[in-house]
Parts: C-alpha cells; sequence; structure tokens
C-alpha cells in the first residue's frame, strides 16, 4: 500500500532546508563501513584490483542493517477511524483476538496503518549510497518491527542483527518507550548501551544511532489530555551513548527541533498525527545519514 500523506509544500521545503543546512555533530564516522564501500564492489577483486578478503573470498557487498519500530519498518498514516471511541472499540476487538490465540482472525483483519517500505528511510538511504558508490552493489536488511522498543530489539539482537554480520547497524528504538511499564531514561540508556556493546564485540560493523523523528502526544485513544511524550529525555541519553561508546550519531531529532524553531509545526509533518514522519520525514534521516559519510 503506497502511502498518500504529502507534507504541504511550504513546510517541505523548510523542513528539507533545515536538514540540509544541518551540521553533522559526531565526531566518529562510519570509516570501515566506507572502506567496504570503495573495495567491495560486487565483482571479482582482480577485476577491480582490490583482490580476496582476509578469509581468501571475493569480497561480499556491503551490508547494512536497521533495527528499529514502525518508522523503520515503513509505518505512515493511520487506517483508523477518526473517533477515538470508534478506535478504542477496534483496538479491544483486536486485543481480544490476540488474548484468544485466533491467528486466523486475525489475519482476516483490517490494516491499522499505511505501510510503504519503498520509501522507508532505509531504502533512500540505500539510493542515496548508490549515487555515492555507482560500483558497489549494498544490500540492506530491514530489522524494523512496528510497536517494538528497546527491550526487544535488545532480545532479538543475535536473530536479526549479528547473525548476518554486517558492516553498518543502523539503531532507532526510542519511541516507544513506556516509562510506566519498561524503566526510566536511566534504564533505557543502559540497555542502549549493552545492546551497542554486543553489537561492537560480536560483530566488526560501525555502529550509527539515530535520535528520533518529533513525536506529539497521542490523541488517538483521548482529546486533549494524552500526557506529553517523553521522547526528548531519550534523545538525551542516546547523545551520551554515542559518545561514551564512541559510536556514529545521526541526530535527526536535531533537524526536527530546527524545523519547529524555522516555523514547521510537527503535527503538520507526522503522517499519523503522533509520530510516523510523512515521506519528507524519512528523506531527512536519510540526509543525515548521508552527512556522516561527508568530509
Amino acid at each position: 500500500m503506497h502511502t498518500t500523506f504529502r507534507t504541504k509544500q511550504l513546510y517541505a521545503d523548510k523542513f528539507l532546508e533545515c536538514a540540509r543546512q544541518a551540521e553533522c555533530n559526531s565526531p566518529v564516522r562510519p570509516v570501515r563501513f566506507m572502506k567496504v564501500m570503495e573495495t567491495n564492489q560486487g565483482c571479482l577483486g582482480v577485476m577491480n584490483g582490490m583482490g580476496v578478503d582476509e578469509e581468501g573470498l571475493e569480497r561480499r557487498n556491503p551490508l547494512i542493517v536497521a533495527l528499529g519500530d514502525s518508522v523503520t519498518a515503513g509505518h505512515f498514516e493511520s487506517l483508523l477511524p477518526t473517533d477515538p471511541l470508534e478506535v478504542r472499540k477496534v483496538v479491544e476487538n483486536t486485543m481480544e483476538i490476540i488474548s484468544s490465540g485466533d491467528l486466523q482472525r486475525l489475519k482476516n483483519l483490517p490494516p491499522m496503518e499505511v505501510t510503504d517500505a519503498r520509501v522507508c528511510y532505509l531504502e533512500i538511504f540505500r539510493e542515496k549510497l548508490i549515487d555515492k558508490y555507482e560500483l558497489t552493489s549494498v544490500s540492506t536488511i530491514n530489522a524494523g518491527i512496528a510497536g517494538d522498543n528497546l527491550i526487544q530489539m535488545s532480545a532479538r539482537a543475535y536473530r536479526d542483527v549479528i547473525r548476518y554480520q554486517p558492516d553498518l547497524v543502523l539503531i532507532n528504538g526510542s519511541l516507544n518507550w513506556d516509562e510506566a511499564h519498561m524503566g526510566s531514561t536511566d534504564e533505557y540508556k543502559s540497555i542502549l548501551k549493552a545492546l551497542v556493546q554486543r553489537i561492537k564485540s560480536e560483530t566488526k560493523a560501525d555502529i550509527v544511532l539515530l535520535t528520533p523523528n518529533g513525536d506529539l502526544p497521542n490523541t488517538m485513544f483521548c482529546n486533549s489530555d494524552a500526557p506529553m511524550p517523553t521522547t526528548g529525555e531519550r534523545v538525551v541519553a542516546i547523545r551520551e551513548v554515542a559518545e561514551e561508546e564512541q559510536v556514529c550519531l545521526a541526530d535527526v531529532y536535531a533537524v526536527w527541533e530546527a524545523a519547529r524553531e524555522a516555523g514547521c509545526p510537527w503535527k503538520e509533518l507526522l503522517a499519523n498525527g503522533i509520530n510516523h514522519p510523512g515521506v519528507e520525514g524519512h528523506e531527512v534521516y536519510a540526509m543525515v545519514l548521508m552527512k556522516l559519510l561527508e568530509g
């Protein structure tokens, strides 16, 4: 299903200009990944002068794994009713079916959101890499799962990331953190730090921590009394872990803050009005990631 949400042109132009003007504030760059992009060109080593790898094998195509939630998976606008009471009925019905374990009934439910992985930031990033490294066939694995949180991402780190021995790992997992049930920001930071350390110890990959897009109170189930998200606290924690662990930082949130200061209301940039950026938001993600490979 293709997303049809489009940011108003005025705001889209300002938003993208903020991304273009943003400076890369990461002192760490993905040096190994850049070298792999230059050398592993998808052809025999004797043809490009690069030879074989340290195991005596032809150099494999560079591989990127993106670990994340619904944004990484490519979810956009909601397909639910606009009336909060009707939304609640749909969700309660879905939860009842999940509790019953009747998977066949789940299969018959209509989708709740538009999923358009063709225009998620990982695919846009890959296209930009191809433009920059025209001789290289770069592969991607999208390990984004809608509704997932950092605890569960850590639990599936081996299955979805480590076993593939990627050259670059993107981690984008802060939007679904529920402090009431998962813990404080300090606990979030501890889990993120442990995840980074594990990937560092079990792979040779360069790691990029992404701060998220901006988000707003979830008014899907209520009108005006939805609590403000605490995402900004986790943004600080992500920046701290990137510095402490000396891994790359793609500070997407900083661009969203700049866009808001430039007169772009976040409501206008979010496909579902809560936490899913539109196509322009995914373009911003990719632009911020590409800045790590510049200079």
